[in-house]
């Protein structure tokens, strides 16, 4: 009896120390996964290229933190409005108004994320000198322009 209880008093144990091993190894992934975000290693060339200053860099990354959540959400909305006209494009054997309703919406889905990407740069080169903005711009609209135009969601996360 004796034995039987100490080998169910070891497993608790080892059930015990598992989860907290478990949880504090999740908790530093977290936490890492947390200081890489807010390092935004995606900002590091605006600051190098542009010869940015400390407090022009902090502002920039400031307005990309805050847009951040919206392109994510535009990014979703279009891979949702992708899929949806893929599926009913596929399922058609013809212009169903189905359809029609899907490639519409899907156009405006596009439509509505270049523009936030578009706002979203003129307020970012409104935050440097006129030679850093033109040269900030030059480099961002093509990519805001492929996103829009290409589907390529991946564009929606460069700044």
């Amino acid at each position: 009896m004796k034995k039987g209880l100490l080998i169910l008093l070891l497993a608790i144990l080892a059930g015990v120390s598992a989860f907290w091993i478990a949880r504090s190894h999740r908790q530093a992934s977290a936490a890492d996964s947390e200081v890489l975000l807010d390092s935004m290693p995606e900002l590091a060339w605006l600051r190098e290229d542009l010869k940015l200053s400390d407090d022009q860099f902090a502002k920039a990354s400031e307005v990309h933190a805050a847009y951040r959540p919206v392109c994510a959400g535009m990014c979703r909305r279009i891979s949702e409005a992708h899929a949806k006209l893929k599926t009913l494009a596929s399922a058609d054997r013809g212009m169903s108004p189905e359809l029609q309703a899907a490639i519409l919406h899907h156009a405006r889905v596009h439509a509505e994320c270049q523009q936030k990407m578009l706002e979203h740069l003129y307020q970012t080169a409104g935050l440097l000198d006129d030679k850093q903005a033109a040269r900030y711009l030059e480099t961002m609209i093509p990519h805001a322009l492929d996103a829009s135009l290409t589907g390529n969601t991946q564009s929606c996360h460069k700044d």
